[in-house]
This record gives C-alpha cells, structure tokens and sequence, in this order.
C-alpha cells in the first residue's frame, strides 16, 4: 500500500522534491497534498505531479499524511513542525538551521516522544551523518565545516550587514560557533547545524568562505577522534532559481523516502 506524502514548500527545492518523487517512488507514494503561502505556485506544482494545493494549512494536516516533508526554509519549520509530529505525522526537516535553537529542538523531540511519530533530519547538501554518528559514540571529537560559496550566494545575509561582498577578492567571511553563523547565514549554514547535530558536538567550528568566479557549492568537513580522523568533501550546484541552496538537499529527500520504503536499508 501506497504511503501519504505531504510537503509543504513549492519552491524551486520542493518543485525538484515533488516531481522526482512523482517520477521515481511513484509506486512507494502518494503526494496527497501540496501547501505554499505562494498559492499559485501550489496549485501549479500540484497540477503537475498529481496532486492536490491545500488553501491552509489545517487543510493539509486533515490529509492524514504518514510523512510530512518541510522544505520551506526555517520559519516554516518552526511554525509547522511541533503540531505536526504531536498531531500529524512523521516529519521530514529540510530547514535543518531550525534545530539549532534549543529550546524549539526540544520541543519536536518532546512531541515525538509523546505521540509515537518520528523527526527525520536529512543530510541535505552533505553526508556522512552515519560517520558522524559513530564518532559521537566511540568519544570525544573534534569537529570543523568550512563552506566555500559564490558572493553573489552569500549577499543578504544579516551578518554582512548590507555589506556586498567582493567581485574580485576571495575572502574568509566567517570563522566561529554554530549558533552565531546560522544567526548571522540563516539560508547558508543549515549543513554547519546538521554536522554538529549529527556529531553531538555543540562546539564544532564553522568557516564561510566567499569566492568570486565560483560556481559551486563546496562543504569540507573534518572530524578528529582519538581512534580515527574522517574528511568528508562535498561539491554540488547551487539550485540555478535560488543560489542560496542546493539541489541535493531536495534529492537527500528523496532518498530517505526510497530508504523508508525499501526492505534493505542503507546506512
């Protein structure tokens, strides 16, 4: 039988996670319902796929999905996600820069322990959440991100001030805690909270790099324990509609969704 997706966000991301789930779980899913505060841009979308663009929001949730996918950026996921895993459905956060406020974290983990239901966070432009995960478990670690993007990926962020980064100069913009980048690069960092989520290391290091000419996307991550030392490296193309996010957190979706539905599991 068929599983019920709900997703809520149809912008460029949700457009790539709806149409190739569409494409390629078609027989493992269901999209029962599509939500935007962009109307048209639902209805469009759920015209394509199948699928039907919920007015509200209560719409949606009256669905009964068994999984609701967020991918509609850090207000959303703050908004929706608490009511969903306490009255919904599991939930799927793409919004992973959400969690790094504590007191929200705590609140999805509380309402998932209550009702039954399940937080899945996805690796999003990165990987290797399994590898930092058994580094957390074997001790103590050394954690560290850098994020070499595009200025033009990194312009608007409130760090910067209104500042417009160089053109033609290659610059660290950022060297510091998880909770000040995400504060400071809320639609650029969502990978620096996952890794030091998936790492149980509050104190990893996160560095942003800004270099003209660039025109991909490049995570490095290195972790450091007293038995082993991984570096993870990851290039991707920055979604072409919105700069600021990649097309892979919309595939690491899908994914998780073949996984769910699949009799072998991969970790």
């Amino acid at each position: 039988m068929k599983k019920k997706l709900a997703i809520i966000g149809c912008g460029a991301l949700g457009r790539i996670l709806a149409t190739n789930v569409h494409k390629l779980l078609n027989e493992q899913y269901e999209i029962c319902g599509l939500y935007d505060l962009w109307q048209e841009g639902a209805e469009k979308l759920a015209a394509d796929v199948g699928s039907k663009a919920c007015a509200t929001i209560e719409e949606l949730y009256a669905l009964k999905p068994d999984y609701t996918v967020e991918i509609a950026g850090i207000p959303a996921a703050k908004a929706y996600g608490e009511t969903i895993l306490r009255e919904v459905s599991d939930l799927i956060v793409v919004s992973v820069g959400s969690l790094a406020d504590e007191s929200f974290k705590q609140s999805l983990i509380s309402a998932a322990e209550e009702s039954g239901h399940k937080l899945y966070v996805v690796n999003g432009a990165i990987g290797g959440f399994d590898l930092m995960q058994i580094f957390a478990l074997m001790g103590e670690s050394k954690v560290s991100i850098e994020s070499t993007k595009a200025p033009r990926s990194l312009n608007g962020a409130p760090y910067l001030n209104g500042r417009e980064l160089s053109e033609s100069e290659e610059e660290l913009v950022f060297c510091g805690g998880v909770q000040d980048a995400i504060a400071g690069f809320p639609k650029n960092v969502n990978v620096a909270v996952a890794t030091a989520l998936a790492s149980d290391n509050p104190n990893t290091e996160v560095r942003i790099r800004s270099v003209p000419g660039r025109a991909e996307n490049s995570h490095a991550i290195t972790i450091e324990g007293a038995h082993m030392k991984a570096e993870i490296k990851v290039t991707s193309t920055p979604d072409p509609v919105n700069p600021k996010s990649s097309v892979s957190a919309a595939w690491s979706v899908v994914a998780l969704l073949k996984n769910l539905a699949s009799p072998v599991f991969f970790y």
